[in-house]
């Protein structure tokens, strides 16, 4: 079985720390965290080892991963000294601010033959599944993506809910012509509403808005195709009915999109050969958001 640590213990390191606790073992927990973490550990994984020194970590030949779920500014500095200890690696998503930060890390990881995985969690989403085999029989013609929620205020948008909606866009259309940014509002922070137009080959266009200050939540997704107009909300998969101008329920996940992910990185590592296409799309993201939007 294989054996990681988990490097950050707030919020989404404790789902990932579930969700891998069921497929391998995990040996410690990092951080350096609130003391309301570190109690929340030994009562609820009593046998992990929580650890605040990450050299230990590191050091371990009995680590085979690192799971790393810590702010954006810290993965560059986290993901090069793990694959530089011949450790393989899952980072959330972005892999870095920088372009240059990425390739240098995707260099690392494939001169040492390590696996290297991003935590784009949306691309292995049942729905999001579901809607590419849909797509290979219906054009899509346009795009429209909304997001309404509350906080969190501790990123910047761009590379925390942005991202999201970028690579899911970016994965259906490839690398936009154009990306046009309409409105960019900071409220709490210096962008806490922005709305985009990404523009891309045969006259595709496709519109983002994200408020993270709104009262209230919800994500949806509206594609329109040559056939049919589907409307992703949350957890649920629409289809318009045009003879009476209601949509219908036609797919709603089982699995969660996080067990998917979980999976297939120890897939990665498992594999001989690796792939380091999930990486990739990270940087692309990356680099719109240096070019046309930060």
């Amino acid at each position: 079985m294989i054996t990681i640590a988990i490097i950050g213990i707030g919020k989404w390191g404790k789902n990932l720390l579930s969700e891998f606790s069921k497929i391998c073992k995990i040996k410690y927990c990092y951080s350096k965290g609130s003391e309301s973490n570190i109690l929340w550990l030994s009562k609820n994984h009593p046998k992990i080892n929580f650890c605040n020194n990450l050299q230990v970590i590191l050091d371990d030949p009995l680590i085979d991963a690192v799971i790393i779920a810590t702010p954006i500014k810290t993965h560059y500095d986290l993901v090069i000294k793990s694959l530089k200890s011949k450790k393989h690696v899952f980072v959330e998503k972005p892999i870095s601010t920088t372009v240059k930060e990425g390739n240098n890390l995707l260099k690392i990881a494939k001169n040492n033959n390590l696996t290297l995985f991003v935590g784009n969690i949306f691309l292995y989403h049942p729905i999001f599944i579901k809607l590419k085999k849909i797509l290979q029989k219906e054009k899509i013609q346009s795009l429209y993506f909304d997001w309404e929620k509350f906080g969190a205020f501790n990123e910047e948008l761009s590379f925390d809910i942005l991202t999201h909606y970028i690579i899911i866009a970016n994965e259906l259309l490839g690398k936009p012509k154009k990306v046009f940014v309409h409105k960019k509002i900071g409220l709490i922070t210096n962008c806490d509403i922005i709305s985009l137009q990404m523009d891309f080959i045969k006259n595709i266009e496709c519109f983002m808005h994200i408020n993270r200050v709104s009262s209230t939540k919800k994500r949806t997704i509206i594609i329109k195709t040559s056939k049919n107009l589907y409307y992703w909300e949350n957890e649920t998969l629409l289809k318009l009915n045009k003879k009476n101008y209601a949509y219908k329920k036609i797919f709603a996940s089982k699995i969660t999109p996080l067990e998917n992910e979980c999976k297939e990185f120890l897939k990665y590592v498992k594999s001989s050969k690796k792939n380091y296409l999930n990486v990739q799309k990270s940087i692309n993201c990356i680099s719109i958001i240096s070019k046309y939007i930060k």
